[in-house]
């Protein structure tokens, strides 16, 4: 772990590039500074000034009376270097480089980005950007606002980090509106040392920062991200926005799988497997951020909503049920104490409707019971402003129910005049209740409570180690590999999968059609055929596959019929036998699983699939190795869990034989490495409810 503390807690630090110039670069780093109160001492280098805004200014950091913590560099690109050579001479070992003109704009600039990395690695010096907009630490006994955005960063509890410096600077200017606040920013730029990861790894051991925020546009390193993230994660929310989700997705590949595999559905599957809240877009990004900031983790989900308007409530309603949100189940008692309280034309049931002209009093004593209830978990107030005004009112109660129940989220919409936020803050300075206008940002907010609760809830959560035949499948590999095979045919695939316990029909591979009424006669009719080569990717593509021979006669007529279409094709040299494979009786459910090495891990895919796996693409990923819950969450996570169930004409499948084929997967590629796809397609349920594996391709 890289020790930042100097760099986000400096006692000292020197604007390299100070200038007196309005609206530079130079002279706005050196008014945020001061304007910011710092807590340490200031100094500015420029051989054209003595001072700069009152700062003293100095040729070069040589000059300065006294050893620096961090160094803000906005000089050229190409004198960059040189600058940090000179930090390094004076003890600097913090440097930010907000200076632009690097890796983004192309070879010669990414020469001396290299440069300046490998020189930092050298000297053991902290670089974070260049291309940035830099940092802020809000502490007040920091103080320390080493960035040009135009204004200061609203204070929070919020550790926000970007590789985007406009995206910063404007997320500063929009944080009154947004009803939140930073504890620190760290605009990552190039990341040509430090990166995301030494960011988080910092913040998981700051006590001022209470959640984590990021905008990414590349993962550095998703081994060590998974782990550090799943690390944190159980600490402090994260929530990412990674951004490039309309990019075309993987290289062309043999497999499904890896056809599939594009880096936005590989880093869902990273994200949801180490605890992180990704979010699609900046709007919901910073709604959770507020609710995180405001309200506790939930003991439970159930859901009770007051509003004065119909229209509201049942918005929220569809809303809570699209985030599978459930509303509580108000009890008699629960019901009988709104109605001693409210107008006779109220509502008690959940959403309970106060109806519009209820008063603030009812307003209070109606979400006062709510929050009493043993039924209720979080409480969701929306207030329109239809009548008489009540919102400051309606605000000051809420604050004191948050009290009484810290354990019980408040959220609130309030659809009021454009004069609340401001007149909330007047009377209620400290007023912590998240509020937005819209039901959808309310209940989204909700949602990732809600969310988070249930991860926390997650306990010795572990890879399994299953029993397998590891000799017989590293046996198999070697004698592909000696024959300089790389993509194994469909006996070696289905050895493979046998010898790690994954469930496949009966099946054995024939050299001649004697072979094949041997094999056929010992596992039953109806039997399917499929061709074994060490060239042809999709057997169907020239009709390597017969289904429902049902006799020996009909076996001897589809042999020959497979045979003369191999011949036509010139791939009898190619074969290394035909698979004699028991049919798989009512299979008309399909699923696909699969795994895809991306960069330095393996990627497992599951869902559903059949030959439209690619058109539908109704797939969820997670990096390996996969623990149970990774597991479960798979199967959970598309809709290929609707037809596991009871269908008609068939028996519900074991989820747990799902699951642990998952997991067998997955223990595969951890126990081979060299393997860079797989696919199961398809795994088939039959009428009696049985998960089989009725093909396989394994790419070494």
């Amino acid at each position: 772990m890289i020790d930042l503390t100097k760099m986000m807690h400096p006692k000292s630090i020197v604007i390299i590039g100070a200038s007196p110039k309005p609206d530079s670069v130079g002279n706005e780093l050196i008014k945020r500074a001061t304007q910011a109160n710092f807590n340490g001492q200031i100094f500015a280098v420029n051989p054209k000034y003595d001072e700069v805004e009152g700062v003293p200014c100095y040729p070069s950091v040589s000059n300065i009376p006294s050893v620096v913590d961090v160094a803000i560099i906005a000089t050229p690109a190409k004198t960059v270097l040189g600058v940090i050579q000179e930090c390094a001479a004076a003890k600097i070992n913090n440097v930010i480089i907000i200076s632009s003109g690097f890796k983004e704009t192309g070879a010669e600039g990414q020469a001396m980005e290299n440069a300046i990395a490998e020189f930092a690695e050298k000297n053991n010096i902290n670089v974070i950007g260049p291309n940035c907009l830099g940092v802020i630490n809000n502490a007040d006994n920091v103080r320390f606002n080493g960035c040009f955005a135009p204004i200061q960063a609203v204070k929070g509890n919020i550790g926000f980090a970007t590789q985007s410096g406009a995206l910063a600077s404007g997320i500063i200017n929009l944080l009154p509106t947004l009803k939140i606040g930073l504890a620190q920013m760290v605009s990552l730029g190039n990341q040509c040392q430090i990166n995301a990861l030494d960011i988080m790894e910092m913040w998981e051991q700051d006590d001022e920062i209470k959640q984590i925020l990021m905008y990414i546009e590349s993962i550095p390193n998703t081994a060590k991200f998974r782990e550090i993230a799943t690390r944190v994660s159980k600490k402090k929310p994260i929530l990412i926005i990674k951004s490039g989700r309309s990019a075309r997705g993987a290289k062309a590949s043999v497999s499904h799988t890896g056809s599939l595999a594009g880096d936005d559905t590989t880093a869902t599957g990273l994200f949801a497997s180490s605890g992180v809240i990704r979010e699609l877009y900046l709007r919901d990004l910073f709604n959770t951020a507020q609710v995180f900031s405001k309200c506790n983790i939930p003991k439970g989900d159930r859901l009770a909503i007051v509003t004065n308007a119909g229209g509201p409530g049942i918005l929220a309603t569809d809303t809570a049920n699209d985030y599978s949100i459930p509303l509580a189940d108000l009890t008699d008692a629960t019901k009988e104490k709104l109605r001693a309280v409210l107008p006779p034309q109220a509502s008690i049931n959940n959403p309970v409707d106060v109806i519009a002209s209820a008063t603030a009093e009812q307003y209070e004593q109606a979400a006062s019971i709510l929050l009493d209830a043993k039924e209720v978990d979080i409480l969701l107030v929306i207030y329109l402003y239809i009548a008489g005004k009540n919102d400051i009112k309606i605000s000051q109660h809420l604050e004191e129910l948050k009290k009484k129940h810290p354990n019980k989220p408040i959220v609130s919409v309030f659809m009021t005049t454009p004069e609340y936020d401001s007149d909330v803050l007047d009377v209620i300075p400290d007023y912590n209740i998240p509020t937005f206008r819209f039901v959808v940002d309310a209940v989204h907010g909700i949602a990732r409570l809600v969310e988070r609760m249930k991860y926390l809830a997650i306990k010795d959560d572990t890879v399994p180690t299953l029993k397998v035949d590891r000799a017989r499948a590293q046996s198999i590999l070697d004698n592909a590999k000696a024959q300089g095979i790389t993509q194994l045919t469909t006996m070696q695939s289905l050895q493979i999968f046998d010898a790690y316990g994954l469930p496949l029909p009966k099946f054995g591979v024939a050299q001649s059609l004697k072979d094949a009424k041997d094999i056929a006669n010992q596992i039953g009719y109806p039997i399917v055929l499929k061709l074994s080569s060490k060239t042809v990717t999709h057997k169907t593509d020239i009709g390597g596959v017969i289904t429902n021979i049902k006799s020996e006669d009909e076996l001897g007529f589809w042999w020959n019929r497979l045979v003369d279409r191999l011949n036509k094709a010139n791939l009898v040299e190619t074969l290394d036998g035909i698979v004699v494979m028991q049919q798989v009786s009512g299979a008309n459910r399909e699923l696909v699983a699969g795994v895809v090495k991306k960069g330095d891990v393996h990627q497992m895919m599951f869902g559903l699939g059949g030959i439209f796996v690619e058109a539908l693409k109704e797939v969820t990923f997670r990096p390996c190795p996969l623990t149970t819950q990774n597991a479960r969450d798979m199967i959970n996570a598309t809709k290929a869990k609707n037809i596991m169930g009871f269908v008609r004409g068939g028996m519900a499948t074991d989820l747990k034989v799902v699951e642990e084929t998952l997991l067998r997967l997955s223990q595969l590629v951890g126990d081979f490495p060299e393997i860079s796809e797989i696919d199961a397609n398809p795994l088939m349920i039959d009428d009696k409810g049985r998960l089989l594996v009725v093909d396989a391709r394994i790419v070494i």
